[in-house]
């Protein structure tokens, strides 16, 4: 690869990071049954394999693998 690929490849995975870092909070699901409670949810726990995925294969293109 050259240097141009290789730094576009360092891009995308610093903005998958980035998106990670965002949906890394906690935020609560409303459940209605005869008293209203909240269940704690992660957003970035979701999407984590997905994210995975993602940055495996960049790393290995990354990598020449």
């Amino acid at each position: 690869m050259d240097e141009l690929q290789l730094r576009k490849i360092e891009q995308i995975r610093n903005a998958i990071n980035d998106l990670h870092s965002k949906l890394d909070i906690d935020l609560y699901e409303k459940i209605s049954a005869a008293k209203v409670s909240y269940k704690k949810k992660r957003p970035s726990s979701l999407i984590e394999e997905n994210l995975g995925y993602i940055v495996k294969h960049l790393n290995e293109l990354r990598d020449g693998e």
